[in-house]
């Protein structure tokens, strides 16, 4: 009897295991939602997500799966491609919370034009980070949107709270020129940070227009940061061939320190530049001459001394100018053989 009885449950064990699915596609098929959740690759929580369309255990079990890992945020973007309701629900409640807000962005495609409204969302989560590594993926998200989110942005540089994730953000791959773009027209106070000064120098590095607002519209001190930082001398010396012709001359005063900054790092890719400018650029010759130390060794300057010692303009200028022209002559050009 009892020989019969374990034949029956060994059957019906058999006959359990046989009904269950043997892969994904086929848990979905049979909408086995405990099939799915307890599978949880990523496969599982997408076909979850999919179910979870007209089935709240499914959707359950998504938004079980979002508070472990982004997989469940990946489904709710995907059900906001097919315009199911629950996607943007799920996503703006990981938004809203600061311990789960990176990984909903982190499920978000950047550059989207489905991301425009969740703009107010991202920024508001940007505010709840408060800036800082953990804001910034975020915060790139927001700077991937461009034009629909020019306001967000523009509100995250002016607060100096969040200025320095939302800088953050515009330094990412994906950030949209128009994000970019708002970084250079910002009042300088909006961009008074370390990670805005830094995605300054980074853009210049390789982006000709972010180079020349640079050299023409840039405040002294980021310009300083530049010759402070790894922007390559060729690329410096750009600045000051353009800056020192095209700013005002009432200008030019603030930019003595940040010359002399580049002047330490790159004198000999700027000596063929500044005497040129010298001897071209009447209005540059002030911030040039203040910014050289006439009693340093100038022998890797050779051109800009001969500016100095040939061009017989020296007697035209200001009584400072003139009187350090003369000490540059004197001492550090003689070296400059």
């Amino acid at each position: 009897m009892s020989r019969r009885i374990s034949g029956v449950v060994l059957l019906g064990l058999l006959a359990l295991a046989a009904c269950k699915p043997k892969n994904v596609q086929e848990a979905e098929q049979k909408k086995d939602v405990q099939w799915l959740a307890e599978e949880g690759s990523p496969q599982a929580v997408a076909a979850l997500g999919r179910l979870a369309d007209n089935d709240p255990k499914a959707l359950a079990a998504v938004e079980k799966k979002a508070q472990l890992d982004v997989s469940g945020y990946i489904a709710a973007w995907e059900a906001v491609n097919r315009n199911a309701p629950w996607g943007a629900t799920l996503l703006r409640g990981g938004l809203a919370d600061p311990m789960r807000a990176d990984a909903a962005a982190s499920a978000l495609p950047r550059g989207n034009p489905k991301l425009v409204p969740f703009a107010g969302d991202l920024e508001n989560a940007v505010v709840r980070l408060s800036a800082g590594a953990r804001g910034s993926i975020v915060a790139g998200v927001l700077a991937s949107i461009g034009p629909p989110a020019h306001a967000h942005v523009q509100r995250r540089l002016v607060d100096p709270k969040t200025r320095g994730g939302m800088c953050d953000g515009i330094g990412l791959p994906e950030a949209s020129g128009d994000a970019k773009s708002l970084l250079l027209a910002v009042p300088p106070e909006a961009r008074d940070s370390a990670s805005c000064i830094n995605v300054v120098v980074s853009l210049a590095a390789t982006e000709d227009i972010v180079l020349d607002w640079l050299a023409t519209s840039a405040e002294p001190g980021l310009v300083g940061a530049a010759a402070k930082s790894n922007l390559p001398c060729a690329r410096l010396a750009s600045i000051w061939n353009k800056g020192l012709q095209e700013r005002p001359a009432e200008t030019h005063t603030a930019l003595a320190v940040p010359l002399q900054l580049s002047l330490r790092r790159c004198s000999v890719t700027l000596d063929p530049v500044l005497g040129d400018l010298l001897s071209k650029a009447p209005r540059s010759r002030g911030v040039i001459l203040l910014a050289i130390d006439p009693f340093a060794d100038l022998a890797e300057m050779k051109m800009t001394c001969k500016a100095i010692a040939t061009g017989g303009w020296i007697n035209g200028e200001q009584p400072r100018v003139r009187d350090r022209a003369q000490d540059a002559i004197t001492h550090g050009c003689k070296f400059a053989r």
